[in-house]
């Protein structure tokens, strides 16, 4: 199965609601900005404050739809425009 935005979103939005509910998910803010289907990459935005428990929440997901799945956080910025800019430069 091919992997697609729609699809990452949706396992990410399960998971976050699964471990801290509706409630949770409104205050962590979550949003998938971009995915990057070549490499497997996304930029995920979030509320600065629930920073901890939005890293938890893609730690805890270990499979997309019955294949193995792992997220690694490489970067965490203030700004989507300088977390852009230090993607590209890479």
């Amino acid at each position: 199965m091919e992997l697609d935005s729609s699809m990452l979103n949706r396992v990410i939005d399960a998971k976050i609601q699964y471990l801290y509910g509706v409630k949770g998910e409104v205050d962590m803010n979550y949003r998938l900005i971009e995915f990057f289907p070549d490499g497997y990459n996304a930029i995920v935005r979030g509320n600065h404050v629930t920073l901890t428990e939005l890293r938890a929440a893609l730690a805890h997901i270990t499979d997309i739809a019955g294949e193995p799945a792992r997220f690694d956080v490489l970067r965490v910025s203030g700004t989507i425009k300088s977390l852009k800019q230090h993607f590209t430069l890479e």
